[in-house]
């Protein structure tokens, strides 16, 4: 192809050195809109001219810059790019934003454009005004009806069970504006701008707390293995942060605690939201109502599940005792009708106060068998929240409580009469723990009515089994390694543990069996096994007391090697009381 003559190419493909076809104007200018002159006319002119902006001539056209007016408003307001997914784009879902849309526009062909042309010509702005008045007039009282203030039963508490698309389902559910046919007319005439519901939540940090408690934490504190079930993390406890500040400051306290050892500089906001929290909820202690309660509960509990998840604050203890007088106190308010969302909490409640017991070595705080109880243990049908609260059988996790009921008792073995009656009574222990899936036609039909087709259910409530009983031979003969139950127990429980993958649900109630086996192992392998697996544990659940866990058994080992060939025993329940009183167990 023989190039074009120099003094046919254009001044604009000159000035970029862009090869021009040389046409009147060329395809290029042609294609972009640009005045197209050639290059052997005053050239320094038109650079200066072209420069400054300014047109060849009154007839010359100007470049054609398009815009997208197509975004949503929360984009635009923003000034960002929008990549236009409905119905949230990418960015409003990242951060945690309200996205709202421009209203469509018609066509001119359309029936409806031509009946609003006409409208506007013949009635002017007066008709234009008089709609966007009644359309007000529909919007604003749906928003004035929902007391945003209100009583904890307000709370929307049905969520769609799609869990990847928590926040469209969360704010769908709790705005008040996607609720009612007239208000969703309305905000399309207006296209306006839905407020946040949720309260203070300027903060980049926070945004990114709320996000990954919504997508990691409440997973990680779920031990439900189908997905398709729904979260009560999320179902119960994300639409309660989003009314209450109070609740909204526990739920990011928990979540910067989970996130602190992968981001230390988030440790300031987790003790913010703590202190703000405590400040709130002492505030409203001592005004607690049939209102207020559920909201106290939970605010507690999550406070008590950010101390006791941490390992290392004793501060759990205190939230224990609040919740317990709590439970006490919406057991009165609702004369003993407890369910929903108030279920879940009172069966966190139980399930918090029994993990504590191991590192008390006392009975529960809550007493399962007071008049009015909201929770039958026995019920032989467990629901969506007991598989996510317990992930193995509740009456097999219960039976914890009378194992260290038991230890609460070894003070008063001083005689041979105190003993007999200690070992009857452990006995007895020993009993129910061979028999607790009896009523239910054995093991496998035990844990097939939490999850039929998942092999780690059963392999977790084997090995969390097999923990009990390591647990009642050491409160009943103490903590020597050469017994036969105790290695039959170990290659039990970590046979048990090594058939769970990596990453499950059901890693959650491994702790207290690779404690025990930890404790209580007296070969290399063995402690390879265990020390892999909480070391995996602290990146998959990623909370603090995987790594005190980690710590506790890595001191007994140490010492026990210490001291090898002098007799003594190490025994790794002083260990935890006296040097990680804030470490629970479970």
């Amino acid at each position: 192809m023989t190039p074009p003559a120099r003094s046919l190419v254009c001044l604009r493909c000159a000035d970029i050195k862009q090869a021009c076809d040389g046409g009147q104007p060329c395809s290029r200018c042609r294609r972009l809109r640009l005045p197209c002159h050639p290059k052997s006319l005053d050239a320094v002119s038109r650079r200066l001219e072209l420069a400054a902006g300014l047109p060849l001539d009154d007839f010359t056209p100007r470049a054609v810059i398009r815009r997208v007016q197509t975004g949503c408003l929360t984009c635009k307001k923003r000034k960002k790019k929008c990549d236009e997914a409905k119905p949230r784009c990418a960015d409003c879902r990242r951060l945690c934003l309200d996205c709202a849309w421009p209203r469509a526009r018609q066509s001119r062909d359309s029936p409806g454009y031509r009946r609003r042309s006409s409208a506007e010509t013949d009635g002017g702005l007066a008709v234009a005004g008089t709609e966007g008045i009644q359309a007000q007039a529909a919007v604003f009282p749906e928003v004035s009806e929902m007391d945003f203030a209100s009583s904890f039963d307000a709370v929307s508490w049905n969520l769609p069970t799609a869990q990847q698309a928590w926040m469209d389902d969360v704010l769908g559910a709790l705005s008040p504006f996607s609720n009612s046919p007239s208000a969703s007319i309305a905000s399309e005439s207006l296209s306006l701008y839905t407020p946040s519901l949720v309260p203070d939540l300027q903060s980049p940090d926070d945004r990114a707390l709320l996000n990954h408690y919504t997508t990691i934490v409440a997973s990680v504190l779920s031990k439900l293995s189908d997905k398709k079930s729904v979260n009560p993390y999320l179902s119960h406890l994300v639409p309660a942060a989003m009314e209450n500040e109070l609740v909204l400051h526990c739920l990011l306290a928990l979540s910067a605690n989970h996130w602190h050892k992968l981001q230390p500089r988030l440790g300031s906001r987790r003790h913010f939201h703590q202190s703000k929290a405590t400040q709130l909820l002492a505030s409203l202690l001592p005004d607690v109502d049939k209102s207020s309660v559920g909201v106290a509960l939970m605010s507690c509990l999550l406070l008590c599940m950010a101390d006791l998840f941490d390992g290392k604050s004793s501060g759990w203890k205190l939230h224990l005792e609040g919740a317990k007088r709590l439970v006490a106190t919406l057991r009165h308010e609702r004369s003993g009708d407890i369910t929903g969302h108030y279920r879940f909490l009172t069966k966190l409640s139980k399930f918090l106060d029994s993990a504590a017991t191991t590192s008390t070595c006392r009975p529960p705080l809550i007493d399962e068998t007071g008049e009015g109880s909201a929770l039958d243990i026995s019920a032989a049908t467990p629901d969506d929240d007991d598989r996510a609260v317990y992930g193995i059988p509740k009456e097999l996790f219960h039976l914890v409580d009378r194992v260290n009921h038991l230890a609460d008792k070894r003070s008063t073995r001083v005689d041979p009469s105190s003993e007999k009656l200690f070992r009857l009574e452990a006995a007895e222990v020993e009993h129910q723990l061979e028999r607790w899936s009896f009523e239910y036609g054995g093991l496998s039909q035990a844990v097939s009515s939490l999850s039929p087709a998942n092999d780690d259910v059963l392999h977790a409530t084997t090995a969390y089994e097999w923990a009990l009983r390591l647990r009642l031979h050491q409160i009943i003969e103490g903590y020597t390694l050469t017994d036969p139950n105790v290695t039959q127990a170990v290659d039990c429980i970590l046979d048990s543990v090594q058939k769970i993958r990596y990453g499950s649900p059901l890693e959650g109630c491994l702790v207290f069996p690779l404690v025990m086996a930890g404790g209580a192992c007296s070969q290399l392998e063995h402690r390879v096994i265990v020390h892999d697996r909480l070391m995996v544990m602290e990146r998959t659940c990623g909370f603090g007391y995987i790594y005190q866990a980690r710590d506790l058994v890595e001191k007994v080992w140490n010492r026990r090697d210490r001291t090898e060939g002098t007799g003594a025993r190490v025994n790794w329940a002083r260990i935890r009381f006296e040097e990680m009183s804030g470490l629970a167990v479970f």
